[in-house]
Formats: C-alpha cells, sequence, structure tokens
C-alpha cells in the first residue's frame, strides 16, 4: 500500500508521532511517504538545539527536494509563507498526483498542509485520516495577553482550515481524551467519527540498558548511591522546570539529583542555572544539554525516577519504557500513571510535587514495583508497533 504522511514539519532527528508512524508503517512493508515544508518546527533556539546534539545540518532551512530517511521517502518542499507554526508550501497537489497513495495520514492540521490533503482528496481518491493533536494551545504559564493572541489566532483564523480538513476526513484521530472533547465541543465532530489513538514510544529505541547506565552515571559523576530524578524534553517556561527546582531545594535527602536533558529557550535557560545557585542546589543538579534522539535512552537508564513538573510530554511515555516510574502535572497526558506506575501531583503545587518526590526516593520498593507497572503499560498501549496498526485498520 502506499501511504503518505502530511505535515508541515517534520523533524526526525527530535522523533515525534509523524517521524515513528512513518518509520513503523515503512518497516511494516508498505511504501511510505511524507510531504513536509523546507522548514524545521520553530522551537526556541531549534539551531542550537541540532548543533549540541551534532547533527550535520543544524539549519532550520533545509534543501528542498527528495531524499530517503529510515526508508521513509521525504518530500521538502518550498514554502512561501510562514507565520508562527503556520505554513504554506509549493507543489503539494502535484507530489500527491505523482505518488498516487492508497491512503493520506495528515497530522497537525493547524499547520495548513492538512486542508490541502483535503483539498485534492477527491481528485486522487484517496483515503483521509486527519488527527488532532491539541486543544487550540491550552498552554500554562502565559500572561493573559499571549493567552488573548492565542486565542484569536485560532477562532478568527485557523479554525476555519482546521474545519476543511476534519470535514474531509474518512476518520479523525484524537490523541487524547481532551482532544476528542474538543473536536466535539469547538468543531462540532460527531463523536462517532473520532478515534482516540494515544501518543507512544518506539520500544526498539527506548529501552533500558543496563550498559548505558554504568556508562553515563559515571560520565556525570554520579554515584552509586545517588537517586537521580530525570525531566527531558524542549526546555521553555510552559515545562515548570523553576517548580521542581523548589521542590528539589526542599528535600532533604541530599543524594537525591537531578538530570536535565534537553535545550530550548536560552533566556530561560540562564534563568534557571541562576535560580539553581540562589537556591544552593547547583551540585545536585547535572544540565545535559540537548542529547541526540537515540541516546536519550541512555539518559534514561541512568535514572531513577522520570519528572514533568509542568506542561506533559511525550517524553514521558518514553521514560516508562525504560522502565521508570513517573511523577508529573496532572494535565492533558496524566491517563498515563493511571496504571500504577507513578503519581500526579496539582499543577503548580511545590509542595505535593516535594512530598510525591520524597516517597520515591526514599522508597526502592516502590519505584521498582512502579517500573515494572511503566514497562507493562507501555507494552500493552502505547508501542508505536500497535499504534501504527491502529492507524491502518482505521484507513481500512
Amino acid at each position: 500500500m502506499k501511504i503518505v504522511h502530511v505535515i508541515g514539519y517534520f523533524v526526525p532527528e527530535l522523533g515525534y508521532q509523524e517521524y515513528y508512524l512513518a518509520k513503523k508503517h515503512a518497516q511494516m512493508g508498505h511504501e511510505v511517504y511524507v510531504i513536509t515544508s523546507d522548514m524545521l518546527y520553530p522551537f526556541p533556539n531549534i539551531e542550537g538545539m541540532l548543533k549540541e546534539a551534532g547533527a550535520k545540518e543544524t539549519s532550520r532551512k533545509r534543501t528542498p527536494g527528495f531524499s530517503t530517511i529510515d526508508d521513509i521517502k521525504v518530500y521538502r518542499l518550498r514554502h512561501f509563507f510562514e507565520y508562527s507554526d503556520f505554513i504554506l508550501l509549493k507543489g503539494i497537489g502535484r507530489i500527491l498526483e505523482k505518488i498516487k497513495p492508497d491512503v493520506v495520514f495528515a497530522h497537525e492540521s493547524r499547520q495548513s498542509p492538512p486542508a490541502f490533503a483535503a483539498y485534492y482528496k477527491k481528485k486522487f481518491g484517496y483515503k483521509l485520516i486527519v488527527d488532532q493533536h491539541d486543544f487550540y494551545h491550552e498552554i500554562p504559564n502565559h500572561v493573559w495577553w499571549k493567552k488573548l493572541l492565542r486565542f484569536l489566532d485560532y477562532f478568527i483564523f485557523r479554525r476555519f482550515i482546521i474545519n476543511y480538513s476534519l470535514a474531509k476526513a474518512d476518520r479523525i484521530i484524537a490523541v487524547t481524551d481532551e482532544s476528542r472533547n474538543f473536536l466535539v465541543k469547538t468543531h462540532h465532530v460527531p463523536q462517532s467519527r473520532i478515534t482516540v489513538v494515544p501518543l507512544g514510544v518506539d520500544t526498539g529505541a527506548f529501552r533500558f540498558s543496563n550498559k548505558a547506565r554504568t556508562s553515563i552515571r559515571k560520565k556525570l559523576n554520579i554515584k552509586k548511591g545517588d537517586v537521580v530524578l530525570v525531566f527531558s524534553g524542549t526546555i521553555v517556561r510552559r515545562k515548570g522546570i523553576e517548580i521542581l527546582f523548589s521542590a528539589l531545594s526542599e528535600i532533604r535527602n541530599k543524594n537525591a539529583k537531578l538530570l536535565i536533558v534537553g535545550s530550548g529557550d536560552s533566556h530561560y535557560m540562564s534563568e534557571l542555572k541562576n535560580m539553581a545557585g540562589k537556591l544552593k542546589i547547583i551540585n545536585r543538579v547535572i544540565f545535559a544539554g540537548f542529547v541526540n534522539k537515540n541516546k536519550v535512552m541512555d539518559y534514561f537508564s541512568a535514572s531513577d525516577i522520570g519528572v514533568w513538573p509542568g506542561n506533559n510530554s511525550v517524553s514521558i511515555i518514553e521514560a516508562m519504557a525504560c522502565g521508570l516510574p513517573i511523577v508529573m502535572a496532572d494535565m492533558q497526558l496524566s491517563h498515563l500513571v493511571d496504571y500504577g506506575n507513578g503519581v500526579k501531583f496539582p499543577q503548580y503545587n511545590v509542595k505535593k510535587l516535594r512530598e510525591a518526590l520524597e516517597k520515591l526516593i526514599n522508597d526502592k520498593k516502590s519505584r521498582s514495583e512502579m517500573s515494572a507497572k511503566s514497562l507493562r503499560a507501555v507494552t500493552e498501549n502505547y508501542s508505536y508497533d500497535l499504534i501504527a496498526k491502529k492507524f491502518l485498520e482505521l484507513a481500512r
């Protein structure tokens, strides 16, 4: 079967759903294409992140044209307009006509390329599956005027483009219950047209390694008795890392260390480093910087507890696949600890976060039990081997 994944930004260096789905579909023996732009997603300091990771190409701008990445045939098309994460491309119809796909999976419809896939659907006769990740950017830690701008951006502009993609879709996938509810309430999509299929993890790329644990702990000078908390993801204010610093400063067990894996907003990073100094935890915090996606599992393996104090991240599922118990803010992905594999706490509540961390830091048995439950939850619910098959089942 010929499968096309359409998305505004494709960043295989960082992974994400569209990369892992395309990779799994190719491994299943299908002819798989990605149609995307010649730009990478506008993460804060994206070029610095790629440089830290040792990537060959560190510019946001990529050369337009055709290439093959992990058996995925990738068409990068020139863009002619970009605003925030809304991007317009030249030639989507021409490439779809050339490929003649059986099914198109359109991701992140707020970026616009899925609307073009919807437009050409009848002409080229393919099945169209559209997925929905967010619910109009419900992001914490933004000042009121930024929230207002996001609201206006969505409801005056993007909502109509998204409605067009949804109306043309044969099936709609929501990645969380919240996304599904948002589609029903805001976009008036009948619930019968929506299937919830969660984000997942490539269990071949994320798994515990005792060898990596030994190597990374030695490299970072982590002692045998240290209990390592790890956060991984893009370092931006909505991730709430300052809350984690405050909680760590109140934890009496000095063997508790915090490993920060990732990079992002340079101003926020500077604030965090200054805060660590003021709270006198600078010797307990390790900033590992941006790490190539193929090496992130090594840092999870070296750790004992995964912690996400703010906006949730798919990194949580990756940590679970490496056998970590999870402590996380009670937000859009908090169902990930409904398997007895972790603890959720009220957002912004430093006291509850500290209590959750202290309980696990001081109880090795509980950590071990939760570790096993994290692995089981991933195997049964969040492996991209399973999720890629579910996408294809919906296309049929």
